[in-house]
Formats: C-alpha cells, sequence, structure tokens
C-alpha cells in the first residue's frame, strides 16, 4: 500500500509520473499480499482513484470519453477483485499452512502418545511378568506348561531345583516324556485327560538328574487356549510321605507282631491263673472242710481263743480262694477282643446295687445314681469293673449304720468322667491321684483284702478302654474316678 500512495504523490509533483494499469494490478496484489484483504482493498480504492484520474480530460464538461469511461469501469472492478482474490487466496494459503502444521503436530502427538502407551505396556508387561516369577517360581508345587507335541513351553523354579537342573533353559530344551522314569506313566497320563477326565492324578517317579528316581505325586489338566491346547502339571514331592509311609507300615508290622506276641502271653497267663486256680481251690476246700469238722466236732472242747483261730482260718481260705477267682477275671479282663456297644451304665448300676441289698438285707445304705449315663465300651467288661468299685464302696462303709454312695458324672480336662463316691473308711490323702496308690494303701490293709486286686481289674478294663482311672481320699470317704476312650452313646437294649 506504501507503494501505491508513493506512486500517487509522485504524479502529483513535476515529475508527473504515469505508471499503466498492470503495474496497478501488481501494486494491489503486492498491497494484499503484504499486508492482507482490508490492505489490499485500500490499495484496490486508491489505484482505481488514481486510475481514473489519469485518464480524465480537462477542459470539457464530462471528463471521460466511451473508451476511457469503459477502463475506468474495468479497472474500478478488477482491482478490488484481485485484493479479493489474492486475500482469499492467502487465507487459503495460510488455512493450508495452520492445518498442516495441526496434522503435524498430531502426527507428532500420537507418535509421542503411541511410544509412552509402548512404553508403559514394556514395563506393565515386566512388571507382570516379576509378579508372575514371584507367584510362580517359590512355590512348594513344581509346575509345567507342555503341547501335544512333548514341549516344555513354561516351568517354575521348583520344579528346576526338583530335578536337579542348572538353570530353567537346560529343563526347557527336554521333551516332556523324558522325565518320566517309566514313559508309559506321561502317555497314560495324556490319554485320562484327553478322555474327558478334569484332572488326573497319579503316584509316579520322575527322571532326576542325579540319576535317582523322585516319587512325586503328579496332577495334570488340560487349558483349552484359542490359539492352542497346553497341559498343567503339578508336581509334588512325596519322598518324605513314602519314607514315612514304609516306616509308619514298619512300624505296624512291629506292632501286630508285638500284639502276637501279647496275646500268646495273655494266653499263657490266662491258662496259668486257670491252672493255679485249679491246683489251689482243691486244698482251700479241703483245709475249709476240716475247719468246719474241727468247729462242728471239736468247738465245745476248745477254748475262745481255739474257736477263734478255727473261724479265723476258715474265713481265711474263703477269701483266699476269692482271690484266686480274682485273678481268674483279671487275666480275662487283660485279654479277649473288645466288644464296643452302647451302654446305660446307670441300669447297670441299678442292678449291681439290688444284687449288693439282696445279699445284704440288714444294710442300710442311701445309694444314689445319676439317670441318663451312657458309654461306649464292652458290656461285659464295664460291668466288671462298675461291679469292683460299687462292690468296694460297699465294702468301705460296713463299719457306718448309715452309709451313702453315689454314682454320676463330672467333667475332667473338657471330657466326661464318672465318679463313685462314699463316706466310708477311705484313706489318706498321700495315696489320692493315679490309683497305685490307693491300691499299695489297700494291699498294706489286711481289712480290705482282695479290694487292691479289684481295683487293679477296673484300672486294666478302663486302660483297655482308652481311659484313665484316678482316686482321691479322706478319712471321711473316698472318690473313685474313670473316664473312657470312646464319646458316650445311646444306651443299648442288651446292657
Amino acid at each position: 500500500m506504501v507503494v501505491v500512495v508513493l506512486i500517487e504523490i509522485l504524479s502529483w509533483t513535476p515529475l508527473k509520473l504515469a505508471v499503466h494499469a498492470p503495474i496497478l494490478i501488481l501494486a494491489v496484489v503486492w498491497a494484499t499480499f503484504v499486508g492482507g484483504l482490508v490492505d489490499g482493498l485500500i490499495a484496490a480504492g486508491i489505484t482505481v482513484w488514481y486510475y481514473a484520474y489519469d485518464l480524465s480530460s480537462t477542459g470539457t464538461t464530462f471528463p471521460y470519453t466511451h473508451e476511457t469511461l469503459r477502463r475506468v469501469l474495468i479497472f474500478a472492478c478488477s482491482a478490488p477483485a484481485v485484493a479479493l482474490l489474492v486475500g482469499l487466496l492467502k487465507q487459503r494459503a495460510a488455512w493450508s499452512t495452520a492445518e498442516a502444521a495441526r496434522k503435524e503436530r498430531e502426527s507428532a502427538d500420537a507418535v509421542y502418545t503411541s511410544l509412552t502407551w509402548t512404553r508403559e505396556a514394556e514395563r506393565f508387561g515386566r512388571e507382570a511378568e516379576r509378579r508372575f516369577r514371584a507367584f510362580f517360581d517359590p512355590s512348594v508345587v513344581g509346575v509345567m506348561h507342555t503341547l501335544r507335541d512333548r514341549r516344555l513351553v513354561e516351568c517354575n523354579q521348583t520344579l528346576v531345583e526338583l530335578l536337579g537342573c542348572d538353570t530353567r533353559q537346560e529343563l526347557m530344551t527336554m521333551e516332556a516324556d523324558r522325565l518320566f522314569e517309566d514313559p508309559t506313566d506321561y502317555a497314560g497320563l495324556m490319554a485320562e485327560v484327553d478322555r474327558g477326565s478334569a484332572r488326573a492324578e497319579r503316584d509316579i517317579a520322575l527322571w532326576r538328574r542325579s540319576g535317582k528316581p523322585l516319587w512325586v505325586r503328579v496332577f495334570v489338566r488340560r487349558l483349552d487356549d484359542p490359539a492352542r491346547t497346553v497341559f498343567e502339571w503339578s508336581v509334588v514331592d512325596i519322598t518324605r510321605q513314602r519314607q514315612a509311609e514304609a516306616r509308619a507300615a514298619a512300624l505296624q508290622a512291629e506292632l501286630d507282631r508285638r500284639q502276637g506276641n501279647q496275646g500268646a502271653l495273655l494266653q499263657e497267663i490266662e491258662g496259668f491263673a486257670h491252672a493255679v486256680a485249679y491246683d489251689l481251690r482243691s486244698p482251700l476246700r479241703r483245709m475249709d472242710e476240716i475247719s468246719q469238722t474241727l468247729l462242728a466236732g471239736y468247738g465245745l472242747k476248745l477254748d475262745a481263743a481255739g474257736r477263734d483261730s478255727l473261724t479265723r482260718l476258715a474265713a481265711s481260705s474263703g477269701a483266699i480262694e476269692r482271690l484266686v477267682q480274682s485273678l481268674l477275671e483279671l487275666a480275662r479282663a487283660s485279654g479277649g477282643e473288645i466288644r464296643r456297644n452302647a451302654v446305660d451304665l446307670s441300669a447297670l448300676a441299678q442292678t449291681i446295687v439290688q444284687a449288693l441289698r439282696t445279699r445284704n438285707p440288714q444294710r442300710q445304705v442311701d445309694v444314689v445314681i445319676a439317670q441318663g449315663l451312657t458309654a461306649v465300651g464292652d458290656p461285659a467288661l464295664l460291668r466288671q469293673a462298675l461291679t469292683h468299685l460299687i462292690g468296694n464302696a460297699w465294702a468301705f462303709t460296713r463299719g457306718r449304720p448309715s452309709a451313702h454312695i453315689e454314682f454320676g458324672e463330672t467333667k475332667a480336662e473338657g471330657r466326661p468322667a464318672y465318679v463313685v463316691r462314699d463316706d466310708g473308711a477311705g484313706f489318706d490323702r498321700a495315696y489320692a491321684g493315679p490309683l497305685p496308690g490307693a491300691i499299695q494303701r489297700l494291699r498294706s490293709d489286711d481289712a480290705w483284702l482282695g479290694a487292691g486286686l479289684a481295683l487293679a481289674m477296673v484300672q486294666r478294663i478302663v486302660q483297655r478302654h482308652g481311659g484313665r482311672i484316678w482316686s482321691e481320699g479322706s478319712p471321711e470317704g473316698a472318690m473313685f474316678y474313670f473316664t473312657l476312650g470312646e464319646a458316650p452313646g445311646p444306651p443299648a437294649a442288651s446292657a
């Protein structure tokens, strides 16, 4: 636009500079290109005014001829049109340049974003791989993935260590069936999985680099991937389990042998007890008969001391015969098979007390038996144990005109325990606790001849039922507690 103004100024100077139309159009184009559309339109207006002035004629009423007027009008239309065209072209070029720059920036941003995502994906992939390895490798179970063509595609560090390989790569180069001591185990497991089993399991021997087979429990399952079928093998080392099973089998064999020896020994003891009883009963009965004969035939000829000695001799022979019978019962209680059934202990106690009342109708004994006491055990042996416990309590209270005996239930170490209480002679607290103390106390007192052997029989019966027995005592009475190994059950009709 400055050039156009300069041309206009020069036309008014004495130089009378004249510029042709093409140059004016170029000036408009230049003004539009350099300054913009507004500058171009202003330049177009100035050049039109200049051009019209330059073609005008002075001294006439209308300064233009038809030809000059046509030229002025054409120029007046052409200059603004050129300015508009150049301005539009410039704007279009600017828009195209801006669009290209925008696309270039977007492309650069897309490349940067893609690279960033790629780096993030790689980082997340490495992190996922690290986490997978952190979970996969330290597992106590060896794991490997194989394809149908027996190629290993994955394994963890545990399996590498189990098989004694140096690296995972070394193990990955081997075919799966070579890891089995017997390749038919591999084929059998694959066939089982192919038949549709969710999981196949088998105890087999695997190859180990040291040459010594590794006994493991193998679990295999099929993982159907869209691209391929993968078989997952889980390997658990059972070497210690097999060693423990072998030791258990050896111990069981030794136990069976000792039980056989014990059974034979118990049979010998029972046979010996029968022989002793048979050999002693006849002399004891003979002694008792002689004592009774002496008392009947010569009792009046003897003084009181002699008659008392004979009476004591007869009583002692009877007590010894009862001890022999107790030895036989102890031998039977120590051997034979236990037949476990539900037993109503309350009903057994009632039967035993009724028998004692029948034999001793003159006794005044208050017996309290808790109802609903049950146990699981051998009915005959439990009857024998209760007979001795309640019988001892009955005997211990014979010095009281009015005695009290109780059979009930309590708790000991969270398990049900049964107790027989009496207010009889009792014993010193120093003998309380495990039963041997009470047995020792009773054996040291001739007044309770046979009671210690009876308690020994009770102890053996309780031990055979998996329980224990203990006592508490004082001069005011005694308490005998016992437990049984089986939980109480409903009463049996036979008991």
